[in-house]
């Protein structure tokens, strides 16, 4: 019985020592470490790019608008009859030609125009400097239009200048109701919230 006894002391003596060993070379976690809060590692300025492009065109802001545009042509002319049926002048043709349009003004952020001299991070603090926003898209679909009043024969050229018209008239209003500039605050927040998120505590914005 005693010497069954001896036999486990060696045991885990053996034991001891094998982990103090492993321990010394560091193959095994210190006793202290396992127990110790771990520091937040934030990550390194090329994942932080990545992850950032991955938002790509960070759309922010949608804008509505209806525009009502109108052009007119004097035609060749419409004969001036007198009542005994004998023709004098030309009196000259107005055509007149109305269209509605209702579209959709997309505004954001071109994240991946972010280059690596761009971004800063120094410990938990970060600071990157982003493009202004802008237009991304003007959504005016055929079904969007509509012909309020058509006088006279137009060509299909004609009509397609006048929709043209309607949309640069639509991304010239987003322009005077300050969309750009909004979406610019919406983006810069929401950065700084995912940023905050991820683990950094001091967060900079800036724009080009």
């Amino acid at each position: 019985m005693r010497n069954l006894f001896k036999k486990y002391i060696w045991i885990i003596a053996g034991l001891l020592l094998i982990i103090l060993l492993f321990s010394k070379i560091n193959w095994l976690p210190s006793i202290k470490n396992l127990f110790k809060s771990k520091p937040v590692v934030i990550e390194s300025t090329p994942i932080v790019i990545r992850e950032i492009k991955s938002l790509s065109n960070l759309i922010t802001i949608a804008f509505t608008d209806e525009i009502v545009m109108d052009t007119a042509q004097i035609g060749e002319g419409l004969p001036d009859i007198l009542p005994l049926g004998i023709t004098t002048t030309l009196v000259p043709s107005v055509k007149k030609l109305v269209i509605i349009g209702r579209g959709k003004i997309v505004a954001g952020t071109d994240l991946s125009k972010i280059t690596s001299g761009d971004v800063m991070v120094s410990g938990d603090s970060v600071h990157i400097v982003i493009p202004h926003a802008g237009i991304l898209q003007t959504i005016l679909n055929p079904s969007d239009f509509e012909t309020f009043i058509e006088e006279g024969k137009w060509s299909e050229a004609a009509v397609t200048a006048l929709k043209i018209k309607i949309r640069n008239k639509i991304n010239e209003h987003a322009i005077q109701q300050n969309i750009p500039e909004k979406a610019d605050e919406r983006c810069k927040l929401i950065l700084e919230n995912y940023l905050t998120n991820t683990g950094f505590k001091e967060v900079a914005i800036t724009f080009k």
